[in-house]
Parts: structure tokens; C-alpha cells; sequence
């Protein structure tokens, strides 16, 4: 099946190929960008990512944590910022981080202890173990 996989794959690659070879052109077309009829247009008229971006963040809002700071119409300079935080991060991941740290360090803690401790915690660890595998 993955034989016929990849060849389905070529072919199709090919058919665009072939596609393209004969359809386009080729031909550029240049001309000045439309400023809704408006001759001075300046770099503060453009779109810019966040206007790309926004339909897929409302769109998706209530799965993310969204603080937005936005600047005044009358600003100089102005600066817009937007923060994005996963809310499942935060209430799936996170919890479960905390505990690998704490049982990382009472891990160390038992590393960095006295030599029976640590020998004793191994002779119990292998002493469980035995008992699940006698099973």
C-alpha cells in the first residue's frame, strides 16, 4: 500500500506540473497598489499581521486567555500589543509540571542525602518491583 501511496503522490505532483507547464503564462503584471482612491497613502494606513490575524483569534477566543493594549488614534508613536495565553496550558499542563518538579526535587533531595537513605530507597524500590513482576 505504500507503494501505491507514493505513486499516487508522483502522479499527482506530475498532473500539477504538467498543469502549470501549460497553463500559466507566464506573463507579470505590475501596477500601483490600490489605495481606495486615496493618493497618500502612508505606512500607518497599511494592514498589518494583526489584521491578517484577527478573524482566526475571534474565532478561536474562548480557548485563549487574550489581553490586548491598544494605542490612542492622537498617538505619535503609537505601540499595540497583544498577549496570548493558552488557557488549557495553564489548567492542564501547568498542574501537572508542578508535581514533576516536586517529586524532582525530593528526588534530589534523596540523591543529595546520606548513603543508607539512598541505599535503603533503592533496596525498597527493588523489592517492589520484584513483588509486581512475581505477579
Amino acid at each position: 500500500m505504500p507503494a501505491v501511496f507514493l505513486l499516487f503522490f508522483f502522479a499527482c505532483c506530475g498532473l500539477a506540473w504538467l498543469l502549470v507547464r501549460r497553463l500559466y503564462h507566464g506573463r507579470l503584471r505590475r501596477a500601483v497598489p490600490w489605495a481606495c482612491g486615496f493618493p497618500f497613502v502612508n505606512a500607518r494606513m497599511q494592514d498589518t499581521a494583526e489584521g491578517f490575524g484577527q478573524p482566526i483569534r475571534e474565532i478561536f477566543a474562548p480557548l485563549f486567555r487574550i489581553e490586548r493594549r491598544l494605542p490612542s488614534p492622537f498617538d505619535e508613536h503609537p505601540v499595540y500589543s497583544v498577549t496570548v495565553t493558552d488557557r488549557a496550558w495553564t489548567l492542564i499542563y501547568d498542574p501537572i509540571a508542578r508535581l514533576v518538579k516536586r517529586i524532582a526535587a525530593l528526588a534530589g533531595l534523596l540523591q543529595t542525602g546520606r548513603i543508607a537513605v539512598y541505599l535503603m530507597h533503592s533496596f525498597l524500590v527493588l523489592i517492589v518491583l520484584l513483588m509486581l513482576v512475581r505477579r
